[in-house]
């Protein structure tokens, strides 16, 4: 263990998610790794020590790179019913005796949004990812984990964070649980919000991630000034909050509010096939955002005619210090690309069907061009291409797609999620649809876009389904949040909180471990509120969030 949790720490050392294939020991041993870390029947995490940059390093296949996920957001609980339940006199519900678990920037612990009338804490957990340190927590095997009782030691004092130095120095993740499940009485000081979160009296683990390693970030080419967590820490975030809801034998709603735009939005990556198995969990829902890429230019569809080729044109801003961007096959198609740069410098089209790898310096206008392709993506079946500007010229660059095969010819390709680029860097002809980010894409999990609840309008940069193999995405629209941090991930937020609730009602029946993500889902779906639009569709799903809908529309009580 004590090698892992170097692997995991060092940036000497780099990280893949792997199918698992037995002991430890048996997996390291077939892929030479200094280190193996199972995390479920289907996957685990091999390291390897490797020092070098990634620029001077072995060029590992983009395809095998873990992906890395920004933030989703940027709280009217009477539009999706939350207050009936509230006030009504057989409900009653504020979400007490389950647990609402956050993998994302952290939480100010102190903050009385997260306390009881009595000044304790809500908090059972807290694993800051950050920290440096030993812990005896299960699974947090590295940084520091604090448990509820050392959380209501540290409250007890003048500075409860000279005792346990962990904050949210960026706010999203106290904002998710504030909204969620921030209290409805604040201790010591007028309450602004006198409703509080959507299940005031939930009890609450959180997890600060932290920042993907150096040569990910490099890798991808994303910015210093961004937050960026990687996989690996994001999966182990999970893994410890199962094991919290475990210990403390209570079911647990995850809120994951992060996206990512690499790989072929299929829900094929490492963390989504994950959470596909953690959302079949009996008493676990998952809940993912859609991402707010409405708007933003970031995804492009294309077909090629006959025995021609479609030009992709990308305008990059001013002052872009360097992305990537992926093309993805749609069938069992072969597809070749001929760059040309603003200045008209071309990078020719690398004929045959074999996969390669190219890197190319510009001679006019500086820069580099990483090209890479993998013939069939192990994950997906099908080809993907990556291309990587590093320190590109400003203006516009044309990718000239050519195909081989006798097949629809068509493709798509995405540009990072808006965090990690300049606003003006996008495609000059862009395709609205399936812009649903990972793990929101993922096949199981209860997918949250966001709406206006005063306008009643769609949240103007939510993203649009439906998944790259036409799966319906989003599931559901839920308000977009307020003020600072508005957007899918707060929706995301207000769902898992309103799951929560459907969880106590389940508690109080003796059912919730009947309860997974599937069930949850079609409970809701089937009571969202729909106007007089076609549903699902590609912008609201199945409709708005009504949990009270839940008990009026569902014959009986639920789970009687």
């Amino acid at each position: 263990m004590a090698v892992c949790k170097e692997a995991v720490i060092s940036n000497d050392y780099k990280g893949f998610g792997v199918t698992n294939r037995g002991r430890e020991e048996e997996v390291g041993n077939l892929l030479q790794a200094d280190c193996v870390r199972r995390v479920s029947d289907n996957l685990a995490f091999a390291y390897f020590y490797d020092p070098e940059p990634e620029d001077e390093g072995r060029g590992y296949p983009f395809g095998i790179m873990q992906k890395c996920y920004g933030l989703l957001s940027e709280e009217e609980l009477a539009a999706s019913g939350v207050l009936q339940l509230r006030e009504g006199p057989f409900t009653n519900l504020r979400g007490s005796g389950v647990l609402l678990g956050f993998v994302d920037t952290g939480i100010d612990f102190a903050d009385t949004a997260f306390r009881n009338t009595d000044g304790s804490t809500r908090i059972l957990g807290l694993w800051d990812q950050t920290m440096e340190g030993e812990t005896t927590a299960d699974f947090a095997f590295y940084g520091r984990a604090f448990s509820e009782e050392e959380i209501n030691l540290a409250l007890q004092t003048e500075n409860p964070y000279a005792v346990i130095p962990s904050r949210d120095e960026n706010g999203h993740g106290s904002a998710l649980v504030r909204a969620a499940a921030g209290s409805e009485e604040r201790v010591g000081e007028n309450n602004d919000n006198p409703y509080g979160g959507v299940a005031p009296l939930a009890s609450v683990a959180v997890v600060k991630l932290k920042q993907a390693k150096p040569y990910l970030r490099d890798f991808w080419q994303i910015p210093d000034n961004v937050f960026c967590a990687a996989e690996e820490d994001i999966i182990y975030g999970i893994e410890w909050l199962l094991s919290v809801a475990e210990r403390e034998n209570m079911p647990l709603v995850l809120c994951i509010a992060l996206g990512s735009n690499q790989g072929n939005h299929t829900g094929q990556t490492v963390l989504s096939r994950y959470l596909d198995d953690v959302a079949r969990f009996p008493g676990v829902c998952v809940c993912g955002a859609a991402g707010n890429e409405g708007g933003s230019g970031h995804h492009f569809f294309g077909r090629v005619q006959g025995e021609g080729y479609e030009e992709v044109e990308i305008n990059v801003a001013e002052g872009e210090p360097g992305f990537s961007t992926e093309l993805w096959a749609v069938d069992p198609d072969l597809f070749t690309v001929e760059i040309i740069s603003p200045a008209g410098e071309v990078i020719p089209r690398i004929q045959g069907r074999a996969a390669f790898n190219r890197q190319y310096r510009l001679y006019f206008e500086g820069g580099t061009v990483w090209i890479q392709s993998n013939l069939y993506d192990q994950s997906v079946g099908t080809q993907g291409i990556w291309i990587r500007f590093a320190d590109p010229a400003a203006g516009v660059w044309r990718i000239r797609v050519y195909a081989e095969g006798e097949f629809s010819k068509s493709f798509h390709m995405w540009l990072p999620v808006s965090p990690f680029l300049r606003e003006e860097t996008a495609f000059l002809r862009p395709d609205p649809y399936v812009q649903i980010c990972d793990p929101g894409a993922a096949r199981e999990v209860l997918t949250f876009t966001a709406y206006d609840v005063v306008s009643g309008s769609l949240y103007t940069e939510a993203s649009y389904g439906y998944t790259a193999d036409n799966r319906i995405k989003p599931d559901l629209a839920a308000p977009k949040g307020e003020v600072l941090f508005a957007g899918t991930g707060m929706a995301t937020a207000f769902g898992a909180g309103c799951s929560a609730l459907v969880f106590e009602e389940a508690i109080r029946e003796e059912a919730y471990v009947i309860l997974d993500t599937l069930v949850l889902k079609r409970l809701f779906t089937a009571s969202a509120r729909r106007d007089g639009r076609d549903y699902p569709n590609r912008e609201w799903g199945y409709g708005k969030l009504d949990v009270y809908g839940v008990f009026v529309r569902t014959p009986g009580r639920v789970l009687t």
